[in-house]
């Protein structure tokens, strides 16, 4: 709400419009409100209709005489009730006839209050007094209460809202739903705040619509509303997809997540969030979708706060044990390096699979502590083996997109190897294609400076995904990893020609191979015939905790 001073008004002065065609009432009134109000005056109707659309956005209250010539009271407050723009100034009509009727008809007609002539000085300063008050009140809770782009509860008034509502009716059943916009930064970016704004606006007033029984509606996040419905057995999917093909903007993907028969002991904070869980299981989903939240969800979730919770305390206990899983020269047959695998071996949860937390520290930014974390490990392995005599083989260390977001990386890492006094050429480290693809040119000065230190690169899971040729060109490169899954698919159908290219493209730019996921000896037998250097797979051995490694280093590597 602008200051008087931005309205051009003296001081704290509201504004008050007088519509009265007796000149000698005009007279007294102004006296009355000059010094606390600014004062505008009309004699007739029409007059004040003229004033009114010249200073509506500084007007605080009408006093409106019924009975007048061109244009009488009623016939204003039809005009005001025809405009929006008016309809939250306050009017108090003033009429020396006394009648119920006229009293009746402008309440009707709009008008906040009504007086009778002639006028008492204290009763009119009141009750004009009184009347802006609450005006004004009621506009600022509204500002507090609405949010202005889509007309839905502002998030803090909805949470307020469905709590109040699960309390008075603890036998009700509802359920909360909640939507989210794909990608919604990206439009943003394309078309423009003023034009993201309309289409918030656009998809709120279609929601509200389309969601049956809706009991209250809120915006709580930037692209984010949330529903609360009474219970449904609908088929939601056939609810949704129409409002969905039919926003008529391209590219825009609206998701959604859904609490059934929500319990009334959850705030509606803890509801939100778990429809935004359900939204989650959708991020992998290329366009819209529509996701429950239910107790194996919930059950994963537990885990996951678990998991989060303890990984610190579970790296300074060294709850992660690094596994090692060998690579063998296909000429010699004896182990000529290893890939570090972390697991994790938790006090309460027991073994926890690589996948789901590994998965998790990456989207929570977790996942470069674990990484140093593993290649100091490493150091610390192959400080044992000299120690203990074993032969040395390099040891090659994943590495995360996420790691490249320290510019100090390369030098980080050559600092560990330091500490432990390592060479660089025994550690391997180990990116995928996805870790260029965030910040190219980030990635590139990294690698170079590692490799300047002595350290060597390895592209792991090429063939998966969409690998692409040209980053073999790009990226700084000693050794190419061929994936598992490429040799599981070539297995199967006796059909190794994609792996052949894959070498001799290698072998082109000067790579070194590893064929990762070799499982028998007539794969075996074929990658070694078509060139490739090392081999990583069950065929020769699964990973290993530290203790059987180094009893397999002291069996099958060259001493």
């Amino acid at each position: 709400m602008p200051s008087y001073e931005e309205r051009g008004l003296p001081g704290r002065h509201r504004t008050i419009l007088v519509v009265e065609d007796s000149k000698q009432n005009r007279a007294i009134l102004r006296a009355l409100f000059e010094g606390n109000y600014h004062v505008l005056e009309a004699a007739d109707g029409q007059e004040g209709i003229e004033l009114l659309q010249k200073h509506y956005e500084t007007i605080s209250l009408i006093l409106l005489d019924v009975y007048m010539p061109v244009l009488d009271g009623f016939g204003f407050l039809r005009f005001r009730a025809s405009d929006e723009r008016y309809g939250n100034i306050p009017v108090i009509v003033a009429t020396a006839s006394n009648s119920l009727d006229d009293e009746i008809t402008a309440l009707k007609l709009g008008a906040n209050d009504f007086v009778v002539k002639p006028y008492n000085p204290e009763a009119i300063l009141n009750r004009v007094s009184n009347t802006i008050r609450l005006r004004e009140t009621a506009s600022i809770v509204n500002q507090l209460r609405w949010d202005v782009t889509t007309g839905l509860y502002r998030e803090d008034f909805f949470f307020r809202r469905v709590d109040n509502l699960l309390a008075a009716y603890p036998d009700h059943a509802y359920d909360m739903v909640c939507s989210d916009i794909r990608d919604f930064k990206t439009l943003n970016e394309r078309y423009g705040r003023e034009s993201c704004d309309r289409l918030l606006h656009d998809l709120a007033d279609k929601l509200k619509v389309a969601l049956p029984d809706v009991v209250s509606s809120g915006r709580i996040g930037g692209d984010s509303f949330g529903f609360v419905i009474e219970h449904q057995q609908s088929d939601w999917t056939a609810i949704l997809d129409p409002l969905i093909r039919n926003m008529g903007v391209a590219h825009l993907f609206v998701r959604f997540g859904i609490v059934q028969n929500i319990e009334h002991d959850l705030s509606a904070s803890q509801l939100c969030d778990r429809a935004s869980f359900a939204i989650d299981e959708l991020r992998d989903s290329e366009g819209a979708g529509v996701s429950w939240y239910d107790d194996a969800l919930h059950q994963r979730k537990a885990m996951e706060r678990t998991l989060v919770e303890s990984v610190q305390e579970g790296i300074e206990q060294h709850q992660f044990k690094v596994y090692y899983q060998p690579k063998h020269d296909v000429d010699t047959g004896l182990v000529a390096g290893a890939e570090a695998l972390v697991r994790w071996i938790h006090p309460e949860l027991g073994f926890v699979n690589p996948a789901v937390f590994i998965t998790l520290f990456e989207r929570n930014g977790m996942i470069s502590e674990l990484d140093r974390y593993v290649c100091r490990e490493v150091c610390r392995e192959i400080v044992n083996l000299t120690e203990a005599g074993l032969p040395l083989v390099p040891v090659s260390i994943n590495m995360s997109p996420l790691d490249f977001d320290d510019h100090e990386l390369p030098q980080r890492v050559l600092d560990m190897a330091n500490e432990f006094g390592v060479d660089p050429s025994l550690l391997h480290l180990e990116l995928t294609e996805t870790a260029y693809a965030e910040d190219p040119d980030v990635v590139v000065h990294a690698l170079e400076e590692l490799r300047t230190f002595g350290f060597k690169v390895e592209l792991d899971d090429f063939g998966s995904g969409y690998s692409s040729l040209a980053l073999l060109n790009l990226l700084p490169l000693d050794i190419l990893k061929i994936d598992g899954g490429m040799v599981r698919n070539a297995s199967r159908l006796d059909d190794f020609r994609i792996i052949r290219c894959a070498i001799q493209i290698a072998q082109l730019l000067g790579l070194e191979t590893v064929v990762e996921g070799v499982e028998t000896a007539e794969d075996v037998q074929r990658v070694r015939d078509m060139g490739c250097n090392l081999i990583q797979g069950f065929y020769y051995s699964r990973p290993l905790p530290q203790e059987e490694f180094e009893e397999y280093l002291r069996a099958h590597a060259k001493g």
